[in-house]
């Protein structure tokens, strides 16, 4: 084998596995952007974006503070799952989902 290519392909592979593990290293802040904005996008019209970006960022903050952040990972999965199945959300059910997220501890 051609001693460049060899070099050019172990590159790749290096670059490969460092890109997955930072994924894996960032998989909660990645479901959770994805997370939040779905549920800023199903909001009713006017409902404070601020309000949910801190609320799940202390939600975020609270599992990886407890070392849950696997269970965290899984109720953002499960939420996502269920705001698929909804084109908007109505106001007592954000307040609901957010009272959620405020209060529950993380499994």
């Amino acid at each position: 084998m051609n001693k460049k290519l060899l070099v050019a392909f172990l590159v790749i592979i290096v670059i490969g596995g460092v890109s997955l593990l930072l994924l894996k290293l960032h998989s909660v802040e990645i479901v959770q952007a994805v997370v939040v904005n779905a549920v800023i996008q199903k909001a009713p019209e006017g409902y404070d974006q601020d309000r949910i970006r801190k609320v799940f960022n202390n939600a975020l903050a609270q599992a990886e503070k407890g070392g849950n952040s696997a269970g965290y990972l899984d109720k953002l999965q499960k939420m996502f799952h269920s705001l698929e199945k909804r084109q908007y959300l109505e106001q007592e059910e954000m307040d609901n989902l957010l009272a959620d997220f405020e209060t529950e501890p993380q499994q």
